[in-house]
């Protein structure tokens, strides 16, 4: 079996159809890495319309992807994982691949397949609270241990006041930073969205409710304001809860094909590491949960 190594993208290789057809190119440097599809179908590709031709991945996993930070290591296997090198006999576009039903036209006019190698898929996946603070500014630690690091946590101390209510949201000092003059009701030196007692009259915030998981509509003194921040009021329903936290999310991936050996009867191209190149953003979303409450 005659081999064909490929050490860059751009080479050159035979058919396996007696000469008729002659193939000078693989070349996807300057082309763009574009997918669809979904659970039970994901597909990945490159296209050179100058050329007419395609290199495409097919994932069958039925995972659902780019919703967070992952490293997925797909093996080939020619069924539910593959890829294909087309040539076609006229310009293709993405809808040939994102369609369903795959248009009669253009037509492939020659096929590699790989039914062996691998395929790395990497998901950086980026969340924000939108409470006004950075990434930098909250950290990576948990502070009420609902299992959501801060920086996207909304409600950083657990007390079902979301972080953005309690920071400086009159900007009173005009520096447009929520940081350098956070809530402190009871001036403890503890700032309202680290504090689990806002007030400091004994009472967690998250107890001054009513046993609703919004202390912010519980209002006593009107003159005052919610009880969590009236320290003349001490009513308490104990309620271990944590309300819906949501969050925004942005992920970009980053697609490596190794070990590839892609075949045409008797032809083979083989490529050690193929950089398929990154999607930004391949997924832009939002998302809601109820974290657990640890002590339950």
């Amino acid at each position: 079996m005659k081999k064909l190594f490929l050490l860059l993208l751009l080479a050159s290789f035979l058919s396996c159809n007696d000469g008729d057809i002659i193939v000078t190119t693989f070349n996807f440097d300057d082309t763009n890495l574009l997918a669809c599809g979904g659970p039970g179908g994901y597909l990945f590709f490159k296209i050179n319309t100058e050329n007419t031709e395609s290199l495409s991945l097919r994932l069958g996993t039925t995972n659902e992807l780019f919703t967070s930070n992952d490293t997925l290591v797909s093996i080939l296997n020619g069924t539910s994982n593959f890829v294909n090198y087309r040539i076609f006999n006229g310009e293709v576009d993405p809808d040939y691949f994102c369609n369903e039903v795959p248009p009669t036209e253009p037509q492939v006019v020659i096929e590699y397949i790989a039914n062996s190698g691998s395929a790395t898929l990497i998901t950086i996946t980026e969340r924000d609270d939108n409470d006004g603070l950075t990434k930098e500014q909250e950290g990576s630690g948990d502070f009420d241990s609902d299992g959501l690091p801060d920086y996207y946590d909304f409600d950083d101390d657990g007390d079902n006041v979301p972080t953005i209510l309690e920071l400086d949201t009159k900007n009173l000092d005009g520096d447009n930073d929520p940081t350098t003059n956070p809530l402190d009701t009871d001036m403890d030196g503890i700032p309202d969205y680290l504090d689990e007692d806002d007030d400091g009259d004994g009472v967690l915030t998250r107890y001054e409710a009513e046993g609703t998981l919004d202390p912010t509509t519980i209002e006593t003194d009107p003159n005052i304001g919610a009880d969590y921040l009236n320290p003349a009021v001490a009513n308490e329903v104990i309620i271990d809860e944590f309300r819906e936290h949501n969050y925004d999310f942005v992920s970009d991936i980053e697609l490596v094909l190794n070990n590839l050996i892609l075949v045409n009867g008797d032809e083979q191209i083989t490529r050690e590491t193929l950089d398929m190149g990154t999607i930004e953003p391949i997924l832009i979303g939002n998302e809601q949960l109820t974290p657990s409450f640890p002590f339950n």
